[in-house]
């Protein structure tokens, strides 16, 4: 059977190993180079496996930035003063039915700071009221919605006809704005769909000149640049505005992009995730949301409630007291270590380039107007890009098919089909091989019941012969032969 496989498949040398009118010395010989030749080829194919597996992808840098279309940076704003007074006012009345003439009310105003002031890195003062028993069943969330200061900014762009979406998001850093950054819709916890995000604004590089601009009234804050794709939690381009500010900063892009085969590969694989996948329970992905979430339930694990900063992540809200917990945790210092997620397939990565701030000043003249109508402007241009990162598959698991063959073929000498011819043979005589010896089988029990039978009815007569022999007294009272001549 090996030889007619062999002769099937091509292979000289597996004829030649079952070849009895060869020595047995060469024989031997053939035999440890076909064993040494298929050892050799699966050792190579499971290189080519675990490489299918570890390292398929491969970044590349791409240069055709004619037509490249970009998304400009997104800005986190937060207020050095997020309470309005009025609100507070009423907020006091309405919930404790304190006014400004009792005694109280400062204490009550000063609770009120502490919350719409605290982030996740300073709350050592909302943890100072967490014996006084009034401030347990309040909502922190709901507090700071009812006094917190509206956005009365004013949003252009370098495009008249795009609407820039603002909105009310609350961070690590507290209650803030977020300015053309859709990702930051997923920090309210309602549920959302990717493809019905608002998109960024956009513009083509090299054919148009790219910014947006904001004015303040009144207002002075914190502003992260990041991407529009991300939500506010780095450090990394913190600007700070104060009143009669004017600032101009250009940036830098340095995108990565993906190619659609990458969606083929597991997130094992291409070691990152898409942001329309869901993972890490979360139904729209990013990487600072992944470490946002991480460490909110860290806080859900060590002290049963979840912070007021993290309303995408179910669980019961921090009172004073939960705050007090988290902080003889030195909550999120150690988090910080331990959280640990995949980076996004596709990034944006902004990097302030230049800086221009000029300010215009206060006059104290009665003619000029007062501090109230002192405005503050920030503008952030986009510096057109020359180079981007590509991500694509480099070992597909077509290739990964195609280095199997490949590998057969170099230390075996035979092909797919030759495999399939190989195993259709053996097959086809195993097959051959089990019928002969049903059949085989089959005449040995059927001679064994004839025989059988036989002896049965051999043995059947003499006994019946044995109950029929007749008597000597019998045997006298026969007639008499007749003998005829």
């Amino acid at each position: 059977m090996a030889e007619i496989a062999g002769a099937e498949a091509g292979v000289l040398a597996i004829s030649l190993i079952v070849n009895k009118q060869l020595h047995t010395l060469e024989r031997s010989i053939w035999l440890v180079v076909v064993l040494s030749s298929i050892y050799a080829a699966i050792m190579l194919s499971g290189l080519q496996y675990e490489r299918y597996l570890n390292s398929p992808t491969v970044i590349s840098v791409d240069r055709d930035y004619r037509g490249w279309n970009g998304s400009l940076p997104a800005v986190t704003l937060c207020y050095y003063d997020h309470i309005d007074s009025f609100k507070a006012n009423e907020y006091i009345q309405d919930v404790w039915n304190v006014s400004i003439i009792d005694e109280d009310y400062f204490y009550f105003m000063d609770f009120l700071y502490a919350v719409v002031n605290a982030t996740a890195s300073n709350y050592a003062e909302l943890a100072k009221f967490a014996e006084d028993e009034r401030f347990d069943q309040v909502d922190l969330y709901e507090l700071i919605q009812r006094v917190d200061r509206p956005f009365e900014q004013v949003i252009s762009s370098f495009d008249a006809n795009f609407k820039v979406h603002v909105q009310m998001v609350m961070t690590e850093r507290g209650s803030c704005y977020a300015i053309n950054s859709p990702m930051s819709s997923v920090l309210s916890g309602k549920p959302i769909v990717y493809e019905e995000m608002e998109q960024p604004l956009s513009c083509q590089y090299g054919k148009q000149q790219c910014y947006i601009r904001m004015d303040l009234y009144e207002s002075t804050g914190v502003l992260d640049v990041h991407s529009p794709y991300e939500v506010s939690a780095t450090e990394a381009n913190i600007v700070a505005l104060h009143k009669s500010d004017e600032i101009t900063a250009s940036f830098k892009v340095l995108e990565t992009v993906a190619s659609k085969n990458l969606y083929e590969l597991s997130v094992a694989q291409r070691k990152c995730v898409f942001n329309n996948e869901e993972t890490s329970n979360l139904k729209i992905y990013s990487k600072s949301l992944c470490l946002a979430r991480c460490r909110a339930v860290m806080a859900l694990e060590m002290c049963n409630c979840v912070p007021f900063f993290y309303q995408f992540v179910e669980g019961p809200g921090c009172n004073p007291a939960g705050f007090e917990c988290l902080l003889d945790f030195k909550w999120p210092i150690w988090a910080l270590h331990i959280c640990k997620c995949p980076s996004t397939c596709t990034e944006i990565e902004y990097t302030m380039q230049t800086v221009k701030k000029s300010s215009w000043g206060v006059k104290n003249n009665d003619e000029v107007a007062s501090s109230e109508t002192a405005t503050s402007s920030f503008r952030w241009d986009l510096i057109p890009p020359k180079v981007r990162m590509r991500r694509d598959v480099v070992y597909s698991f077509e290739d990964l098919i195609v280095s199997f063959g490949g590998a057969l073929a170099f230390f075996v000498g035979v092909s797919v089909l030759g495999l399939v011819e190989m195993g259709h043979v053996l097959f086809h005589n195993m097959l051959l091989d089990i019928s002969t010896l049903i059949r085989w089988v089959y005449t040995q029990a059927r001679r064994h019941r004839v025989i059988h039978r036989e002896v049965a009815e051999a043995s059947t007569p003499r006994h019946r012969h044995s109950h029929q022999r007749l008597s000597l007294a019998d045997t006298a009272e026969l007639p008499p032969f007749d003998y005829v001549n």
